[in-house]
């Protein structure tokens, strides 16, 4: 393999590798690498299983059921096109690492820019789907404008959403499996709260964007929460990797080149993916306005 082939190929390793770890608004979802897909293409998202109750009479039990799978048609409408350049000295590192593990994340480390950006145009792609939600809070059709409480007791109101179930025994609340995403000017409000505890300590790895706990809440913050409306937010409320579904091209198509005058090989290519709410009634969102001020001092 040429070192132009290694590099294609430990760049879309580390693609793969390394998006889901960009993603926020993206740990909402079930996020599947779809290969050998084209612009305008349907895709099957499979989401993850759930496992059939019955009522019990003391019999045998039947044959057991496989977990009941929910398969959603997911459109790849949107790309992402990419473009760089590396000198011969940066090839040659990658072709010379150690191991495949290596190459890929001297890959990242080059690309590093390119897989964020990436990630953060699915990420404003999945936040757009907020309209699917069911759970809804806005003040009479208008932004509630926040303050700490608000922001805390918005928290508290989605919870109580969640929970609520269909009065059967279903509920749409996973303990330890709940996220929230906000924009910063919800994180601003939520960090005047004395009872908003960081919890960094113990996580061996913590999510990007990760602020802490409250009201059974993981919350994570965001610079693509939707904002249709001039200084109007709308923040996120789901199950992690159970509300949405998304797929991504995982061949990045990559052709490299050497143009006139250059002895550096530049590399371009593209990424496609789509996005889908399936479980409507696990989204919540609110409408919201957070304007920006500090605190006058005597």
């Amino acid at each position: 393999m040429s070192v132009k082939q290694i590099v294609i190929s430990a760049f879309n390793n580390a693609f793969k590798k390394y998006l889901y770890d960009e993603l926020v608004i993206g740990k909402l979802a079930h996020t599947d690498f779809k290969d050998s897909i084209k612009k305008g293409d349907e895709v099957d998202v499979i989401m993850p299983g759930s496992v059939t109750m019955f009522d019990y009479d003391g019999g045998e039990l039947t044959a057991p059921e496989i977990a009941t799978t929910s398969t959603t048609k997911v459109k790849i409408n949107r790309g992402k096109a990419f473009h760089f350049e590396l000198t011969a000295i940066e090839e040659k590192r990658i072709q010379d690492a150690i191991d495949g593990n290596k190459q890929v994340d001297l890959a990242k480390d080059y690309t590093d820019d390119a897989i964020k950006q990436f990630a953060a145009g699915v990420d404003a792609a999945y936040a757009n789907l907020y309209t699917r939600a069911a759970h809804y809070l806005d003040d009479a059709g208008k932004a509630i404008t926040l303050d700490a409480d608000y922001a805390k007791e918005i928290l508290a109101y989605m919870q109580a959403l969640f929970k609520k179930g269909d009065g059967k025994g279903h509920t749409n609340w996973i303990d330890g499996n709940m996220v929230c995403i906000v924009p910063p000017e919800f994180q601003f409000y939520l960090g005047k709260l004395d009872d908003l505890k960081y919890v960094e300590s113990g996580h061996e790895k913590l999510a990007k964007g990760y602020v802490g706990h409250l009201c059974g809440w993981e919350i994570l913050v965001s610079n693509n929460i939707a904002q249709p409306e001039d200084g109007v937010f709308y923040p996120l409320f789901g199950i992690k990797g159970k509300t949405l579904a998304g797929g991504v091209s995982s061949d990045l198509s990559t052709q490299f080149y050497t143009p006139e005058n250059s002895f550096n090989t530049r590399y371009k290519g593209y990424g496609l993916y789509g996005v889908g709410a399936p479980r409507a009634d696990f989204l919540g969102t609110a409408k919201i306005s957070a304007p920006l001020s500090l605190s006058k001092r005597a």
